[in-house]
């Protein structure tokens, strides 16, 4: 399968996010795209006895839109039953939204990395 430019930055931001939970946050990683039917949770992780669902947004510095905000209510509802399945064929009791904002230009870069996102409040 050939990438786009756009699928291989999106594929390093997920791994420079992995790492920063790993090595910076000391999650334990669960899941890496983890699908159920037509959906996709970029990282399941655990941060201590919670589960972290986490969705990753690679964008350049100057973008007119931030990784944050680039979730749209559309983007969240087709998200909201993947982390649902899962919630459910895990039996949780503990798990929040974060979000990994991956901030580039060129070989430059900084992660941001936003806790306890609303996702269903919404």
């Amino acid at each position: 399968m050939i990438l786009t430019q756009k699928q291989k930055i999106g594929n390093e931001g997920e791994k420079l996010a992995v790492n920063f939970l790993k090595k910076k946050k000391k999650y334990k990683i669960l899941e890496k795209n983890w699908r159920h039917k037509n959906g996709e949770i970029d990282i399941i992780a655990e941060d201590g006895r919670i589960t972290v669902f986490v969705e990753v947004r690679t964008r350049q510095k100057n973008a007119l839109v931030s990784g944050y905000y680039s979730i749209t209510k559309k983007k969240k509802l087709a998200l909201r039953p993947v982390c649902c399945e899962y919630i459910f064929q895990n039996n949780l009791e503990y798990f929040r939204f974060d979000v990994v904002e991956i901030a580039y230009h060129q070989d430059d870069f900084e992660i941001f990395h936003y806790e306890n996102v609303p996702f269903f409040g919404e």
